[in-house]
């Protein structure tokens, strides 16, 4: 039984038999010339120059109908390959046969056929051509010596050309087996290849957010189901481009001339589709090719996810709310009710803590109200140096002696002026509250990074605990009794308005410390 051969593998033996049957056209031809051309200068070269002549024409005609035969018919040409060899093997032995006895030139040619053999036949025909090359070479020898003993002296020479025609098809074997190790491996690689392009089209087509990829003359690569749909358009199949003007021109005639840049972000409707569409531009890295990717989503469903975000955060904080409130002003009625029948000294207690517990509800409404504003950001070039002087003389000058800065010269960052007071006054004042009593000072530095400046506030107290940094960011979190627990919150809310980061950085030594870290945009 034949081995199976895949697809590819067949697709690759075919080309080389036809290479091979051009191969041989070509030889037949060009021996017919070399005859017509050497025959009048060296007629001694040819011992049957008849024999020689009707061969090579008997050769090219068997030639010429074997490759037609193999473009007429490309399936199943194991026979037809096998009547290569079948023609070759007799030819070749012909114009050995009236030569002078092995020729350089036949030999070679002798040994293409044989190492051909080895590609185009299966290993035990490519044996069988190998020993039938070299049965044929040897006897004809021993038959030609009958009649002229001369040719004894070509027997040696005809044998080492049968060895020759041995390691030609040892080496083809190795060449072989080695060809179909790296056949079979490019067919698993396509099969996997095949495979992971079936899941991402089923991806493509099952997500609700449409993409479309086009390439640097507006022709569509790639598109899923809900790009289609979003645009308007009827689905297109895989695999195939087509040119955006013809499906969208309304979107062709906004991209065609716009200098579209990373991240860009903006809204579309056509005629052609009842979406208004929310489109987000990415450029795509790929070698040799300039391609774009757009992200279409429908903006009402952007906005519905939007409020519904908007809905969620505020039951959390409304909740959040209400419990920290909850218990100050449970602490209000007990003392309040205690009142009425407490002594002087004690209506006094009773009322600082009334007090406390009024100052603390307020703090809670405060500091909710200063999240809620969502000021719009005025990020401006702040020079660190002589801002850190301003806030030291008018917003910390009750603490200013209780402050040690390292800030270098010239350093600056972008960020809204009020906002960077508030963080910093909120982390510098925390800072001091929980520093060690035996250091006079805390620590605040500026430094830059390679695309960053940052901001790092560091007190000697007893940092933070390990379970406690994973809430340290969280509302109403706090390890202080009168504590809001929104101060950090509301600092890294404001943070993140500017572009920037509030981390906490944890001391390899006592203290705590918290950076803000910033982009430098220049």
């Amino acid at each position: 039984m034949a081995p199976t051969v895949s697809v590819p593998i067949y697709q690759t033996i075919y080309r080389l038999g036809t290479q091979y049957a051009a191969y041989r056209l070509i030889i037949a031809f060009s021996l017919i010339i070399i005859f017509f051309i050497t025959l009048k200068n060296q007629p001694d070269q040819y011992i049957y120059p008849s024999i020689y002549f009707y061969s090579t024409a008997v050769f090219t005609v068997l030639a010429a109908l074997q490759m037609m035969l193999l473009k007429l018919f490309p399936h199943g040409v194991n026979h037809q390959f096998l009547g290569f060899f079948i023609v070759d093997i007799p030819f070749l032995s012909l114009l050995f046969f009236s030569m002078h006895g092995p020729n350089l030139a036949i030999s070679i040619l002798f040994v293409i056929t044989v190492f051909a053999a080895n590609f185009l036949l299966s290993r035990n025909k490519a044996l069988l051509i190998t020993l039938a090359s070299v049965i044929t070479i040897i006897y004809q020898q021993f038959f030609a010596s009958f009649f002229d003993f001369s040719n004894l002296n070509n027997i040696s020479n005809s044998a080492l050309l049968a060895f020759l025609f041995f390691a030609v098809y040892g080496l083809g074997q190795i060449a072989i087996n080695r060809f179909n190790v790296l056949e079979s491996l490019n067919t698993h690689q396509a099969l996997e290849l095949f495979k992971l392009q079936n899941i991402n089209r089923y991806i493509l087509e099952q997500i609700e957010v449409g993409y479309l990829v086009l390439d640097e003359n507006c022709k569509i690569i790639v598109s899923n189901p809900a790009a289609c749909l979003l645009l308007g358009i009827s689905p297109l199949y895989a695999h195939e481009q087509y040119n955006l003007s013809t499906f969208q021109p309304d979107l062709f005639e906004i991209i065609k001339n716009a200098v579209m840049q990373d991240g860009e972000r903006f809204q579309f409707q056509s005629h052609q589709s009842a979406y208004h569409v929310d489109i987000l531009v990415q450029k795509l890295i790929v070698p040799q090719q300039a391609l774009t990717l757009l992200v279409l989503e429908d903006s009402q469903k952007i906005n519905q996810k939007v409020q519904q975000l908007k809905l969620a955060a505020l039951g959390q904080l409304s909740a959040s709310i209400a419990h920290e409130i909850r218990n100050p002003l449970a602490s209000i009625v007990q003392a309040n009710e205690l009142m009425l029948y407490s002594s002087d000294e004690q209506r006094h207690t009773l009322h600082q803590m009334i007090g406390r517990q009024t100052y603390r509800i307020n703090g809670i409404i405060k500091d909710t109200l200063d999240i809620a504003k969502n000021k719009k950001i005025e990020a401006t070039k702040i020079y660190l140096q002589a801002f850190f002087e301003d806030l030291l003389l008018h917003d910390l000058n009750d603490v200013k002696e209780k402050i040690k800065t390292e800030i270098p010269a010239k350093t600056f960052m972008y960020f809204d002026d009020t906002h960077l007071r508030q963080v910093l006054i909120n982390l510098i004042r925390n800072a001091i509250r929980h520093n060690d009593p035996s250091v006079d000072q805390i620590l605040i530095i500026v430094f830059k990074k390679e695309y960053s400046i940052c901001i790092d506030v560091v007190d000697y107290g007893q940092g933070v605990t390990k379970q406690d940094i994973s809430q340290l960011f969280q509302p109403f979190f706090s390890t202080e009794i009168d504590g809001t627990g929104l101060g950090l919150y509301l600092s890294q809310t404001i943070c993140e308005a500017n572009q920037a980061k509030l981390i906490y950085v944890e001391q390899k030594q006592q203290g705590a410390c918290f950076r803000i870290e910033c982009s430098n945009m220049d």
